[in-house]
This record gives structure tokens, C-alpha cells and sequence, in this order.
């Protein structure tokens, strides 16, 4: 079965695909009057304070940053705006705005975010203070299987949305029959696993892609749960997080902005399938880590913690207990009674702070890679014990990384590079982030596996202008032709073959000679034109490739039956597409062209008209956001004419320079339209 971590990005689902319970499905029940009352209750309490989240989030696909825009949902649960969500809404958010079911719209700042759980707080940002309405977290889980609860949220990014359902099971863990649950974490997430201190509540009331983040509501009005995963087909099976476990978590996030844990290097298992009945396993031992440093292995049975008993009979009673290790403050000890082939022993473990997440993933523009901070417990996991440095998540094609002597790649590790020491972005960014004097190659060292290598790159620095080599021009009439062949000639009821002319470019030298659609080209300078198919006109513009530029030649050709002839200076061919300068241009995101002959021809442009062809965006830059779209002609930015990109690059850096205003009016030429769009100056700031 597939479930889906309920978030948006664009009409794309970010999913996850795990095995699952098999679980039977229990009918909705009908409604009561009296539960009708207090349905209306509970919706009229809290979905006026459930907000649609907007987040523009940079991703990394072969080493270049990606935006998008997805949403979610979230609630305010605090007088100063704080909005409880999944951290999966904000992750690798860039900028954040929030919708009110009023709504108004207001930008928002992370205030903190903890993977482990699943849960960030976001908070909104007024013009002017205020004290905002909001929603109460239930303070203990007392639901039971068929309670009804009340889904509230975004689905698909649509606002105030509510569906009813009823409680399926207040604990659960997506471990089915079949699944061994030791690798339970590992398939929730590789350096980010979810669900590790907590079991989910599962119910069917109906949740899709944007309820991530939204409340789940018992009849009280309280919310019970912050819902989290949900189906991808076969029904109504949704899991939220329980609503005290949030609870917690939130209000450190809003007092610290991050959760503190101890960290002891070993985890858990169940009893389950092992014929014991007493204590709880520990399933696997981190190398080096403090567990395995005080003599813990994998496969002892742990029947005390500090003193007390503990059972964990199944799967869904151990997150309670390494939450229970996971909350004691950093140095203090942890006593474990332990039994080992049949000996009982006690163990002392000094507990360490948990390290904090993995750091943001970015991108290396110079190197054409993208990159993230090493952790400790990242290396672990790839047999990198004791590395330091950046990881190498992502290389772009044909990059400086990707032809470096020898090339790097993905699970590569940056050690140094120019013979300093990179073990943070910030370090590469001072030794490679401006160009050199000498606009060298720089000597970077990476670890692969257990190699230490050695890599000749050359950065590239600022926005990539590709001007193309020039082509040879050659003659040109100016018109499309149809090949003509004599079997088609005959069909069409035509008594000569050649070349039927389908387009005249206007100004074009057969234009100027009076050449129209429809005409029947037969020869040039007496020499007869044959098509050799029906489907390629190659023969026709070679031939007049083949006579010089400004050369006089005559066309014979057919009009309506009778013979005519067209004397014209042939002209120099207009530069296709692909032979005009592009730019990059990383402040909009987007890939922009000149404004070419065909462009114009195409569109109806007059010849003195200047722009600049968008030919892709990212749908969430600021070009994106500002719905620019492939295909559109930018004629002016901030009141000034652009006239190439280098011109448009120029205006848009003057324009910011200016400060005027929240907004960058652009005028486009679209279809058969000038439409004027806005790109919001915080966009390209990256500041609310």
C-alpha cells in the first residue's frame, strides 16, 4: 500500500511509499442530533484559526537548486501567532506566507522545526501587532476506536476544509504482519526518521495532499492530533501525530526553537516473536558511540530503566520508552538492568546530547554541485567513521565538478579544497565562493569510501551568458515550402512539380518580388526544381543555400495554372534559435533568450521590436511566482525598455538598486496580448 506525507508541491505529491497493517475499515457511523451540535461546536472553534501554508522550497536535483512552491496546512496555537505544522511543510523552505480562513494573507518566519517528530511552528507576521485567535491542544490522549474526529486543512491547497471520521486505532505503528520492525526507522526517512518517539493515530476521516500540518478535532474542539500521512488509493486510513506529544514538542520550539534530547547510540525492539516476556531488546549498537563504550550489545533484554521495570510486548510500546531515554537531560547518568544469555548486570550510561539535524542542503554554484554538512551520524551510515567535511549530494551535468580531472560525484565527501579545510559551506565559500586572481584551477581533496583523492576543478563564477559560436551564413528567399512530387502533383491535380510555397516572411526577398502563399516554385535560374518526397523541403534550401548572399536569381514558378517568374537579390539567412545568446539568470531563476527573426515572424511582431525570450522558469523564483511562463517576451522591466539579456540583467539589478516600492512591474507580449505582471522585491531578496 502506499502512503503519502500530505503535502503539495505544485500538482506533484512528495511521497513516501511503506508497507503497511493490514487493517479493517469501520463503517462511518451515523451522526446523532445531538453530535450534529457538537460537530458545529468544535468546527465554528477551531477551523476559523486553521491557516493554508504557501512555501517556496529549494530542492536539489543534480546539483542545481530547484524552487517550488508547495502548501500545507497549519493552526494557530498561541495569542502571538504561532502555527503548529509538519516539518515536512517547511522543510527546505526558502520563504513562507500564511492564509487565514478570512483570507487574509500575511508572510510568516520558522521559528524551529524537530525532524524526529514530524513537527515545526511557523509564526505570522502582522504589519502591526496583534493578538491573534487560536486552538487548545488536548493535554491527554483519552480517545478511543470510534470516537468521532473532525479533519480540518488545505487538501490540495484548498482552504477550509473539514471532513468527520472516527478514531480506527489510537496507537499505531506502520509495522505490518509481514514487516521486520527493526528497520521501521530506517524506512521512515534514512537521515531524518519520523515517528521515533511516538505511535500514530490512525482514523479515516478523508485527508489528501495539503492537510499536512492540519488539526485533527475531537468533539471538544481540542485537537487531538496533528495529522501527518495519509493514503494514496483504497480508502480512508489517515495517521496523525497525537495532539499532547505535539503539544510538547510545539511549546519547545516556541520557547527554544529546537528540541533537546539525550543521544546514547543504541535502539529499541519488542519482545514480539521472541517467546520472552519480560523487558525490551535492544536492537541494534552505534560503533563508537557511548553504548558500545559501556559495554551494551545488540540482543541484550533491558528490564530496568533507572530502577523501574519495563515491557515492551510489542512494536507500539517502544516508542514511549525511547522517548522516555531520549527526555533525560544531557549528562546525566542512565541506569540499565540488563539480562545477557541468562546474567543479570547493571549498566551506567553518561547520556550526550543529541546532535542537531542534519545541516541545510545547498548549492555550490562555482562548482556546479549541491552539498551538505557531514554529521557524525551521517557518516556512520556510510562507513565514513571520523570524516569531516561537505557531502556531495548532487552534480550537474557538464559542470565544473563533473569534468574536474577526475570528475566527482554523488556520496563524494569535500575535505579541502585550495589546501583549506571545508568542513562548513560557509568555509568553501570564503576559499571559492569569489574568483581567484589568477582565474586558476583549484586542487580540491575528497574522500571516496575509504580513498583519499585528489581533483583539478576550475570554478565558474556569476550568472552563465552562452553566446554561440557563429554559423557561416548562407543565402535565403525567404519562404516554407511543401515538397511537390509528381504522384502528388497528379493527385492534386497539378500540371507541374516542384515546391508549393505554405509561408512568405514579410520583408523576405521573394515577399519583395511579389511571391504569395500557394504558388508552385518549378525552377531557379532555368534549373528545375524535383522534390524527392513528399515530407522534406531540404533540396529546395539547399539550392539556394548553395548561390551567394546578394546574388540576383530568378524563380519560375505556377500561379493559378499559369507560368511566372520572380527576380530577386537573395538575402542573408535570419539566425536560428539556437544561435542566439542565453542567459541564466540566477536572481529570476529563469532561462531567458534573445529575441529572434523567427520570434517575430511567429508572432507578428514588427522588425524594430526588441525583448527578450522566456524560454523556462521554475515555478518557484521569482519569475515563477511572478507567473512569468515559457514562451513569453519581456519588452520592459521597472518603466525601462529591455532589449537583450545582458539589458534585462541591467535593469533588474538598477531596479533593486532603487528600492522603490514592494513591487518590479514587468511587461510581457503573450499570445496576442502586453500583460503586466509584478515580482515582489522580497522574492529576490529572500527576506519577508
Amino acid at each position: 500500500m502506499g502512503f503519502v506525507r500530505c503535502v503539495v508541491t505544485g500538482l506533484a505529491v512528495a511521497w513516501l511509499l511503506v508497507s503497511t497493517p493490514v487493517a479493517a475499515q469501520e463503517a462511518m457511523p451515523r451522526v446523532r442530533a445531538s453530535d450534529a451540535d457538537r460537530i458545529g461546536a468544535a468546527r465554528d472553534r477551531v477551523l476559523p484559526v486553521v491557516v493554508s501554508i504557501l512555501t517556496v522550497r529549494e530542492d536539489h536535483q543534480q546539483g542545481e537548486p530547484v524552487l517550488s512552491v508547495s502548501s500545507g496546512s497549519g493552526t494557530v496555537v498561541t495569542p502571538q501567532g504561532h502555527i503548529a505544522t509538519n516539518a515536512h511543510v517547511t522543510q527546505n523552505g526558502k520563504s513562507f506566507r500564511v492564509v487565514f480562513a478570512d483570507g487574509r494573507e500575511l508572510p510568516a518566519r520558522l521559528v524551529g522545526t524537530d525532524t524526529l517528530s514530524d513537527l515545526a511552528v511557523l509564526q505570522a507576521l502582522p504589519p502591526k501587532p496583534e493578538t491573534f485567535a487560536h486552538a487548545q491542544f488536548a493535554d491527554v490522549l483519552d480517545l478511543q476506536p470510534g470516537d468521532t474526529v473532525l479533519a480540518m486543512g488545505a487538501p490540495w491547497g484548498l482552504s477550509n476544509s473539514m471532513s468527520a471520521g472516527v478514531v480506527n486505532n489510537p496507537r499505531r505503528l506502520l509495522v505490518s504482519l509481514f514487516d521486520d520492525e527493526a528497520d521501521y526507522e530506517d524506512r521512515l526517512g534514512v537521515d531524518e526518521p519520523t515517528g521515533r518517539y511516538y505511535a500514530w493515530i490512525q482514523h479515516d476521516a478523508a485527508i489528501a495532499p495539503g492537510n499536512s500540518g492540519g488539526p485533527l478535532v475531537d468533539l471538544s474542539g481540542r485537537i487531538v492530533g496533528v495529522n501527518t500521512r495519509g493514503m494514496i488509493f483504497g480508502g480512508d486510513l489517515a495517521f496523525a501525530i497525537p495532539g499532547p506529544d505535539a503539544r510538547d514538542v510545539v511549546r519547545a520550539l516556541v520557547a527554544d526553537g529546537r528540541i533537546r534530547r539525550a543521544q546514547f547510540g543504541f535502539r529499541l525492539r519488542s519482545l514480539k516473536g521472541t517467546g520472552l516476556d519480560r523487558g525490551v531488546l535492544v536492537n541494534a549498537v552505534e560503533r563508537g558511540s557511548v553504548a558500545e563504550k559501556a559495554g551494551l550489545r545488540a540482543g541484550d533484554r533491558i528490564l530496568t530503566l533507572q530502577g523501574g521495570e519495563v515491557d515492551a510486548r510489542q512494536p507500539v510500546d517502544v516508542p514511549a520508552l525511547q522517548r522516555r531515554i531520549a527526555e533525560l537531560p544531557a549528562g546525566e547518568a542512565l541506569r540499565l538492568g540488563i539480562d545477557r544469555d541468562g546474567r543479570r548486570s547493571e549498566l551506567r550510561l553518561l547520556a550526550d546530547a543529541q546532535a542537531e539535524d542534519p545541516g541545510e542542503e545547498r548549492a555550490f554554484a562555482p562548482f556546479g554541485v549541491s552539498l551538505k554538512p557531514l554529521t557524525p551520524a551521517m557518516g556512520r551510515r556510510r562507513n565514513l567513521d571520523g570524516a569531516e567535511g561537505l557531502l556531495v549530494t548532487g552534480v550537474r551535468p557538464g559542470g565544473p565538478a563533473a569534468i574536474a580531472r577526475p570528475g566527482l560525484a554523488p556520496g563524494d565527501v569535500i575535505r579541502r579544497a585550495g589546501g583549506q579545510p571545508v568542513r562548513t559551506l560557509a568555509e568553501l565559500e570564503a576559499v571559492a565562493g569569489a574568483p581567484s586572481p589568477s582565474g586558476g584551477p583549484l586542487v580540491v581533496e575528497f574522500q571516496r569510501e575509504a580513498e583519499q583523492r585528489l581533483a583539478v576543478l576550475v570554478p565558474i563564477h556569476g550568472d552563465r551568458l552562452r553566446t554561440p559560436l557563429p554559423e557561416l551564413a548562407k543565402a535565403w528567399s525567404g519562404v516554407e515550402v511543401q515538397p511537390v512530387t509528381a504522384s502528388l502533383a497528379r493527385d492534386l491535380g497539378l500540371q507541374a512539380t516542384g515546391y508549393r510555397i505554405i509561408r512568405v516572411y514579410p520583408g523576405s526577398p521573394l515577399a519583395a518580388a511579389g511571391a504569395r502563399v500557394g504558388d508552385l516554385l518549378t525552377g531557379i535560374n532555368d534549373t528545375p526544381l524535383r522534390a524527392a518526397n513528399e515530407t522534406a523541403a531540404d533540396g529546395y534550401h539547399q539550392r539556394v543555400r548553395d548561390l551567394p548572399i546578394g546574388s540576383e536569381a530568378v524563380f519560375q514558378a505556377v500561379r493559378d495554372g499559369k507560368p511566372r517568374t520572380f527576380e530577386v537579390t537573395l538575402g542573408e539567412s535570419p539566425v536560428n534559435t539556437s544561435g542566439l545568446r542565453t542567459l541564466a539568470l540566477a536572481k529570476l531563476r529563469a532561462q531567458l533568450r534573445e529575441l529572434g527573426f523567427y520570434d517575430r515572424a511567429a508572432r507578428r511582431l514588427p522588425a524594430s521590436r526588441q525583448g527578450v525570450v522566456v524560454d523556462g522558469v521554475e515555478p518557484g523564483g521569482p519569475a515563477g511566482l511572478a507567473h512569468l511562463q515559457g514562451g513569453d517576451i519581456i519588452i520592459s522591466l521597472a518603466g525601462e525598455d529591455v532589449r537583450d539579456p545582458p539589458g534585462l540583467a541591467a535593469a533588474l539589478d538598477a531596479a533593486l538598486a532603487k528600492g522603490n516600492g514592494s513591487v518590479i512591474p514587468l511587461q510581457v507580449i503573450r499570445g496576442g496580448e502586453t500583460r503586466i505582471l509584478y515580482l515582489e522585491r522580497y522574492w529576490l531578496t529572500e527576506t519577508p
